[in-house]
């Protein structure tokens, strides 16, 4: 949460609720961790993660901030290999009253504006919820619709990562 609250706010490209920072791992500090992480979970060897070593902070400061309805992006790392397969969050606080970050079902048609991060309009079920608590990390396939809830107990504070699974 410290260096969270070092770095500089980033200009806003679009409308957002969320103010944005970035850092770069350049000395392997958080990467390894994360990869590590990630493998446990899933039961396979670290080897087989690639952690990109570019993060976003995201923080909501304010009650009512949410994320409609998307998808993540898939990112080139710039090693040759394919693009990144996963989003990481790691929630740096708690909000039990909102906030939470909802899988969603997929519709007809969205794979073909998932490439763009854009979904099909219409009403979607939530499959899942993960509520923010401060150490909580939330793995997800980039290409899984979700949304942000509404902030409650403001700021909601989290790092977003990607990593790409080799399977």
């Amino acid at each position: 949460m410290q260096l969270a609250r070092t770095l500089p706010v980033a200009p806003a490209e679009k409308a957002a609720c969320a103010d944005r920072s970035y850092f770069y791992d350049a000395d392997g500090a958080f990467s390894p961790r994360f990869a590590g992480v990630a493998a446990a979970a899933w039961g396979v060897r670290v080897e087989r993660i690639t952690v990109n070593p570019l993060y976003c902070v995201l923080s909501y400061a304010r009650a009512g901030g949410f994320l409609p309805a998307h998808v993540d992006l898939h990112r080139d790392l710039g090693d040759g290999g394919p693009p990144t397969t996963h989003t990481f969050l790691l929630y740096l606080t708690d909000d039990p009253a909102g906030g939470s970050t909802s899988l969603l079902s997929v519709l007809p048609g969205d794979d073909a504006l998932a490439v763009l991060g854009g979904l099909v309009d219409g009403a979607r079920q939530t499959l899942y919820a993960v509520h923010p608590k401060a150490g909580r990390l939330f793995l997800m396939p980039n290409a899984c619709p979700h949304e942000a809830a509404p902030v409650v107990c403001a700021p909601k504070v989290l790092v977003r990562g990607e990593l790409r699974l080799v399977v």
